[in-house]
């Protein structure tokens, strides 16, 4: 029988996961299948190389970048795309091949048809060795080079360094060199040796990949087929283009690398903290639970890392916030305060009612750091961000764990096995939902912080709510309620809504905690308290003086603060319904309604134990008045979203709930009949695809 990760003694210290891990990697690295599918995959990878299929790279258009350096900006005329180049520039191509035969390139390019003073004669090097001069027309007009077969690598990679006079015409200050509109590389026919660097980057993607998939308690014939495929799709698209894959895949070895990790870190603190809760002994957590998280996590973090880091991608906000970071990083903190405020506030969204909201610079603050690294931020800052959200994960699987429903535990053979299945449940929920994947691409990582925090706060509070009254856990919670309000001005609203709502309910609603209750009313006033000492209070008079009257005087001229939206109708109609379908929220808001309507209204707790005589049953209040509060957060901002313009906001920050409710439901639909299941599984399969094809659209085509 084949070797399964897990802690076989039920209070097994979570540090002792690590061990467990080196244990399977040496056991999973002497099986057969993982190096069967790796053989069949070189196989597959040497039968691409042969294809001479021409690549084709447009210079301009939205997937060449990667390729240039000493470009400038894209540009575009009536005919075509283009960029101009400085005086000394260069295109490199990765992993091309080790031929046998001549390689052609073909360059459209041109002098430009601007004035210059005398020809544009283009000097080139191929890999270090000259090749003759070319001199350019002031049309476009084809140009072919020919490189012999010894000037490229074992690793197959081609270079191609230019050098040209420069000149500046009237009205621009660039020193323009030459006109490059694209290029076509002709693979000769005949035997062309795999470039050496990307089949051994492909084979250590394979190793992780695999350990990934048996770390997750997949059996070991099925995670060879999951890698052979995998494999097979590599040597397809070097068939057809192989830059798509020679350009990432020491890339994809190091998202892998970072997913295995995650997957690790992330099981070894939520083991300890939800141990130190309490969820040992009879309520251990099963053991198939951790390994559904783990595999979750280092899914998550494989495929939104892989995404990000991908050379081709694109992050909408990114130039904005590295841009700020840089700032921070060089202490130039006359960018923020003012400044930053109405550098995220546009005039034609806001119109009249443009005025001063402070804009927490906490984010840039705590991602200044990065920037000491020698690692571009470009890199390190959506990488980072990326495994944060697959942490999150783990988070919701907390808050599943401790809003789950009690009892049912006799029925599936393990105490505590109940509230771990609607855990593992909220946690895939989450997982899958499409507009997580899109949150990375958009790229607004300061609303991403404080989201991921305001996560941790309730993840914490709820799972320690038996001794939320305990200084110790009463502090912890408040630093990260705190750190939550400092993170962004936005969420901190929300929470300050959010936390006022819990209060309220529970003090109503579930007055057998009135005494917890207390505690996070006192946890709620002094974050706000402390947010206020720490940054926001030195505004207060600002915003009294200046913001409320604009904001007064904006109400009286255009209805509300935003120029968005002329009606009620429209607002629904068009506003939300579009951002509904185009961020694939519909089933993901129609299964959290679900969720909530079961989890709010059914009668009993149908799959628990009877009670015996004169026991009451668990009491499920408390859970109930986190759940509600957090989702009514979501209705009353949305409400709102029609007079002040939000960017949507109150669908990511209800997004955690949404999870949880609908992972609720999952659960229930799940212990019913077989059709049931059959249900299940065809929505797993539908989130994953909206999630995956939702992915790769915006990386890679949208918004450029």
């Amino acid at each position: 029988m084949h070797m399964r990760l897990l802690l076989t003694a039920p209070d097994t210290p979570a540090w002792k996961v690590v061990p467990a891990w080196g244990a399977l990697g040496r056991h999973a690295l002497a099986e057969r299948p993982l190096w069967a599918a790796i053989v069949v995959g070189l196989l597959a990878l040497i039968v691409a190389y042969q294809s001479p299929r021409s690549l084709l790279v447009d210079i301009g258009g939205a997937l060449e970048s990667v390729h240039l350096e000493g470009f400038y900006d894209r540009e575009s005329s009536a005919d075509a795309t283009f960029r101009w180049s400085g005086g000394r520039s260069a295109m490199q191509f990765a992993g091309l091949g080790k031929p046998f035969a001549p390689v052609h390139i073909h360059l459209q390019l041109s002098g430009g048809p601007r004035p210059r003073p005398g020809t544009a004669v283009l000097s080139v090097e191929a890999n270090g060795h000259p090749l003759p001069p070319l001199t350019l027309s002031p049309q476009s007009q084809p140009y072919t080079l020919t490189i012999p077969p010894e000037w490229i690598g074992p690793s197959g990679d081609l270079r191609l360094d230019f050098s040209v006079p420069t000149f500046n015409a009237p009205g621009d200050r660039r020193d323009l060199g030459f006109m490059a509109d694209f290029v076509r590389i002709s693979l000769p026919i005949g035997a062309t040796v795999p470039s050496l660097t990307t089949a051994l980057w492909l084979v250590l993607c394979s190793v992780l990949a695999y350990l990934i998939l048996r770390g997750a308690w997949l059996a070991p014939v099925p995670s060879a087929l999951v890698v052979g495929v995998c494999l097979l799709a590599c040597a397809g698209i070097v068939a057809v283009h192989r830059l798509l894959v020679t350009l990432f895949a020491d890339r994809l070895a190091l998202a892998l690398t970072l997913a295995l990790l995650a997957g690790i870190v992330a099981e070894v603190l939520v083991r300890a903290v939800v141990g130190a809760a309490g969820w040992k002994g009879e309520r251990v957590v099963p053991e198939w639970a951790w390994a559904g998280l783990r595999g979750l996590v280092m899914a998550s973090a494989a495929l939104k890392v892989g995404g990000l880091l991908h050379p081709l991608s694109f992050i909408i906000d990114a130039p904005f916030h590295l841009r700020y970071i840089q700032y921070m990083a060089d202490g130039r903190y006359e960018y923020f305060g003012e400044a930053l405020a109405f550098a995220v506030m546009p005039r034609e969204e806001w119109g009249s009612a443009r005025a001063f909201i402070p804009y927490s610079p906490f984010f840039y603050v705590v991602a200044a750091p990065l920037a000491l690294l020698p690692v571009p931020l470009a890199l390190s800052v959506p990488t980072i961000s990326a495994l944060f959200e697959s942490f999150k994960i783990a988070l919701v699987f907390v808050i599943g764990l401790a809003l789950g429903r009690p009892g049912a535990h006799a029925r599936v053979g393990v105490p505590g096995a109940a509230n771990a299945r609607q855990a593992l449940a909220s946690a895939a929920f989450y997982a899958l939902i499409p507009a997580t994947f899109l949150l990375q691409q958009w790229g607004n990582w300061p609303t991403q912080a404080s989201l991921w925090l305001l996560t941790l706060w309730v993840a914490f509070t709820c799972l320690f709510w038996s001794s939320i009254t305990r200084p110790w856990v009463w502090a912890l919670s408040t630093v990260m309620l705190t750190l939550t309000m400092l993170s962004y001005t936005v969420t901190a609203a929300y929470t300050g809504v959010f936390g006022a709502i819990v209060v309220i309910g529970g003090w109503l609603f579930a007055p057998a905690h009135r005494r917890r209750w207390g505690a996070v009313a006192l946890c709620l006033l002094a974050s706000v308290a402390l947010a206020m000492l720490i940054y926001y209070g030195q505004y207060v008079s600002k915003i009294i003086q200046e913001t409320l009257p604009t904001f007064g005087q904006a109400i009286e001229e255009q209805g509300k603060l935003t120029t968005l939206r002329p009606s009620v109708w429209s607002f629904l109609s068009d506003h939300l319904s579009r951002a509904m379908q185009s961020y694939q929220l519909t089933l993901v808001y129609a299964l959290g309604l679900s969720g909530a309507l079961w989890a709010f209204f059914s009668p009993g707790l149908r799959s628990g134990p009877r009670p015996a005589v004169g026991t009451a049953r668990p009491s499920y209040a408390w859970q109930k008045v986190w759940l509600a509060a957090w989702l009514a957060v979501f209705l009353l901002v949305t409400a709102a979203d029609f007079w002040m313009d939000q960017a949507l906001k109150e669908f990511w920050y209800a997004l955690p709930a949404v999870a949880v409710a609908g992972g609720m439901w999952v659960v229930a639909m799940w212990g019913r009949r077989s059709q049931s299941r059959l249900f299940v599984w065809l929505l797993a399969v539908t989130f994953a695809w909206q999630a995956l094809w939702l992915w790769v659209f915006r990386l890679f085509f949208h918004n450029r």
